[in-house]
Parts: structure tokens; C-alpha cells; sequence
């Protein structure tokens, strides 16, 4: 006969029982999430991604949910505290039969609140009380008289005039006989928390949140800081830890690639505070501020007319020719540019010709929201030939499909191409260490700057963060024709 069967539930946080320092499980906070509009929490035992029990709140009100979840962990809590051999299954199965109770009506949600927000304050988690005192330390063993906390909290409720704070303090540790408080300890012992183990728990829970590309980056980014953390239990790392960590990155890396890094490192220790794997982390202000400029250079105007000349020389037919000329005119970044299908080539009616640079697609990928955008090309800048671009698209059409990509070549393959082998060749004696295909977006964004170009068109035509929608067909924002006016003036004066 398991636990279950032989104590029926308990629905009361009021209860007698002892702590054991080790019990069989042990539990994380509770995780909140929001499906549809539904509330939903999630059990999880701590360590371990595979042992959860999620449950739907059955309420779209934030309040609502968040008071049924704290009776659900008053209830858990005391059953746990009662049985610390209770098995996760165990807990799991008294989760869910609690749920169903409490759950059933709407109106056992706001107990309190039934009389009103006036006593929204009174409402006092006797379990977390429990939870959280300091064990009365003996000869033998250690153990909590839970019933004693219990009493003292159901007293504050019932308005015992004993403020809580001094019964807290009376139960802080026991008095030795010179009258001296002996301090408890509430130290659990546990298995290391390497930051490899949190990674794969943060992963778990938030990994399906991340697209692909963002995913694969961040398992490479964890893969890379739990190398240099090593068997280092987080639970006790210093300050002192994670400065000698970056300094080790440092030592290697660029600024902008540590503070890269660190920023995956914070999201994690948040995500593990927040849900109990982790007390207090050292992560603040651990960036660094010294040495972020980019390597990475703009082309000048004479060393851009030698890429497009180059390019001039390559097959109409090749995809090589219009990857470089694409990213000249456009600003796009490679990943942008190497993912276009026929369909985001765009003859509006006005005339223009566009690309739209956008993710939907199986595989396609943007920056972020405000990447998405319509981007005019230029007929004639540098000498880019848009009839010779059209017949290639139309020449990628001919599967008779309705989206066929542009490319010939994948991404990576592409930017290999382009930095180490055509944008070299192409310039010669004018290269430099630093220039590469993002050069042509650093360039024009230069180039507009210096013809005065407003902020809010630049921002349009780079796809950078800013409320501005860059196409009118998506929304209000700067008109494409707009765009389409000031790139081809600042192309015409440079000839």
C-alpha cells in the first residue's frame, strides 16, 4: 500500500509532521506559463527535466490563476512536508487529484478575496512559512515541529495580538544553557550544479521557445561556457569565478563576442533563480566596456566600384553575381540575401522592383521583427543591370514551382566564397583585413549618412530596430517609393 492509499490527501496546510534533511525528492518552484490565453503551472522535481507534471489553471485571469497556484503549493508543500519519502510519482498523483477539487469551481479561487480586495493582504502562506524556518537543532537529529510554525501563522489569522516576527525569532535556533541562540543549519545536500546542468535544464524548458538558428547559436554559446566553467558547483561560485572566466574568454576572443557570451550566461542564471536551481548569481555589470569596436570595415566608394565591376564579369546565370551586387545595393545582410526565393522578388504597381526580405519559409530566418522589410533596387547603381537580374529569377522559375530559392549555393558555402576568395580577388592591392560581405552594409550605411539621408529612411532600408515599417502594403511607416527616391539619388551622385 503506497502513501496514497493509506493517508487520504491533504488539503490543509496546517498539519503535523517532520523535515528530514534528506527527503526523496526534492521540488523546484513552480514554473507559470500562459497557452492560448490559459494559465498553466508546471511541477518539476529539481535536477531533472523529465520528472513535471503540468496542469491548466482554467482561468485566462492572471490573479485568478496565480491564487489557485498558491493553494495548490500550500497543499503540495504540507503533503510533502508530511511524507519526505513520498516519491515524485507520489506528489505528481496528489498534484493532480487536489487539482481536480480545488479546480472544480470557480468560485474556491478567491476564498479571501470573496470579501473583497480589502483582505487580498491576509492572505498568508502558512506552508511557505513553514518552509522557510530554520530547524531547532538537537542531540540526535534535526527535525522542525512544523506544528508549532503552523499554529503560530493560523494564530496571526485568526488575530492572535503575538506578533509573527518574535514567534519567527523565538523559533531562529534553540537557546544553549548560557541562554546563547545556537544557529540551525537548512543546508541540503545535493549533487553539483555545473553550469552543464543548467544549461540542459534551461534548454528544456525554454529551448522550444527559440527558432532554429537562435537555438543552434545558444547550444554553441553554452557549450563554450561550460567548458571554461567546468565542475564549478554555481550554488557557491564568487564574484571572483566569473571575472577570472571572462578574462579567460578575453584572452582569445573579442569584446563584442565575451559580452556575446555573457549575455547567454545571465539568462541562464535568471531563469535559475527563478526557479530555484540557483540562490544569488555574480553576473551584474560583468561586461566588458573597453575594446568593442567592430573589426569590421566599410568599403570606400572606389573600392566598391571594383567589387561590382568584378561582378560585371561573372555568368548572368551564375547566383556569385548577384549575391555580391545584391548586397552593394541593398545594404542586406548575407544570411538576408542567401535565403531569397523567386517569390520576394516584388514588382509593385508603382513600377519598383523589390526584394522583401522576410522569414516565411520553411528554413528562412531574420534579426528580429524589425528585420522584415521592402528594399527597392536600384536599376543602374554601379552599373547593377536589373533586366540580367530578372531573367535569372525568371530562369529559377522554371521548375514550376511557386517559391524556388535563388541561390545556387548554401549560406556558409556563399560567405566563404565571397570573404576569402571574390571580394580579395576583386579589389587586389586595395584589400584589407576586415573587409567582408557585411562591409557592403556597413558602406551604405555610411554613404547614406554622408548624403544626409533622414534616420527613419536609413533604418528603413538597413532593417534596423525602430518603429518604422519600411513598406506601405504592410502598415504605415515610410512608403516604398520613398525609399526607392533616395537610394537611387545618392547611387546617381556617386555615379
Amino acid at each position: 500500500m503506497n502513501i496514497l492509499a493509506e493517508h487520504r490527501p491533504v488539503t490543509s496546510a496546517v498539519t503535523s509532521f517532520a523535515v528530514h534533511l534528506r527527503p526523496t525528492t526534492r521540488l523546484a518552484k513552480l514554473y507559470h506559463y500562459r497557452r492560448n490565453g490559459i494559465y498553466y503551472l508546471r511541477l518539476r522535481e529539481t535536477g531533472s527535466t523529465t520528472r513535471t507534471a503540468s496542469l491548466s489553471l482554467k482561468t485566462t485571469d492572471r490573479r485568478a490563476a496565480m491564487d489557485a497556484s498558491q493553494r495548490l503549493a500550500e497543499t503540495i508543500k504540507a503533503f510533502h512536508l508530511d511524507h519526505p519519502k513520498a516519491t515524485f510519482g507520489e506528489l505528481k498523483e496528489h498534484l493532480l487529484w487536489v487539482a481536480e477539487d480545488l479546480l472544480s469551481t470557480a468560485h474556491e479561487v478567491h476564498t479571501l478575496r470573496d470579501w473583497g480586495d480589502l483582505y487580498e493582504d491576509v492572505k498568508t502562506n502558512l506552508a511557505e512559512i513553514a518552509a522557510t524556518m530554520p530547524l531547532n537543532v538537537d542531540q540526535h537529529e534535526h527535525v522542525m515541529n512544523a506544528k508549532q510554525v503552523m499554529n503560530a501563522a493560523q494564530a496571526r489569522l485568526q488575530g492572535d495580538s503575538v506578533p509573527l516576527v518574535k514567534i519567527i525569532r523565538d523559533l531562529e535556533g534553540n537557546h544553549g544553557p548560557m541562554g546563547e541562540v545556537v544557529p540551525a543549519s537548512l543546508s541540503v545536500l545535493a549533487s553539483s550544479m555545473t553550469f552543464e546542468t543548467l544549461s540542459g535544464l534551461y534548454l528544456a524548458d525554454r529551448g522550444q521557445d527559440q527558432k532554429s538558428s537562435t537555438l543552434k547559436e545558444t547550444k554553441l554559446c553554452h557549450g563554450v561556457l561550460s567548458a571554461q566553467l567546468g565542475d564549478l558547483d554555481l550554488r557557491k561560485h564568487s564574484r571572483a569565478d566569473l571575472v577570472a572566466m571572462r578574462d579567460r574568454l578575453h584572452a582569445t576572443r573579442a569584446a563584442s563576442t565575451v559580452n556575446k557570451l555573457i549575455v547567454k550566461l545571465s539568462a541562464v542564471f535568471a531563469w535559475a533563480v527563478e526557479n530555484g536551481h540557483l540562490f544569488k548569481t555574480y553576473d551584474k555589470k560583468l561586461k566588458l566596456t573597453k575594446g568593442l569596436e567592430s573589426t569590421r570595415k566599410a568599403f570606400t566608394q572606389a573600392q566598391v566600384a571594383k567589387v561590382m565591376d568584378y561582378t560585371r564579369n561573372l555568368p548572368e546565370t551564375s547566383w556569385k553575381r548577384w549575391l555580391l551586387s545584391l548586397g552593394v545595393i541593398t545594404g542586406g545582410r548575407l544570411n538576408e540575401i542567401s535565403q531569397l526565393t523567386t517569390s520576394d522578388i516584388q514588382a509593385l504597381e508603382s513600377g519598383i522592383v523589390a526584394i522583401h526580405i522576410n522569414e516565411a519559409g520553411e528554413g528562412k530566418s531574420i534579426k528580429n521583427k524589425r528585420s522584415e522589410r521592402l528594399v527597392p533596387l536600384t536599376d543602374g547603381a554601379y552599373g547593377f543591370d536589373l533586366a540580367a537580374f530578372l531573367r535569372y529569377v525568371e530562369s529559377c522559375k522554371l521548375s514550376g514551382a511557386e517559391s524556388e530559392p535563388l541561390a545556387q549555393i548554401g549560406y556558409k558555402t556563399a560567405g566563404d566564397w565571397a570573404n576569402r576568395q571574390a571580394i580579395p580577388v576583386a579589389l587586389g592591392a586595395d584589400y584589407k583585413a576586415g573587409l567582408t560581405y557585411h562591409s557592403f552594409r556597413h558602406s551604405l550605411a555610411s554613404l547614406m549618412q554622408v548624403r544626409g539621408v533622414p534616420t527613419v529612411h536609413a533604418q528603413a532600408v538597413m532593417g534596423h530596430a525602430s518603429g518604422t515599417i519600411t513598406f506601405d502594403i504592410y502598415g504605415s511607416g515610410v512608403p516604398v517609393e520613398a525609399l526607392a527616391k533616395v537610394l537611387s539619388g545618392i547611387f546617381r551622385e556617386v555615379g
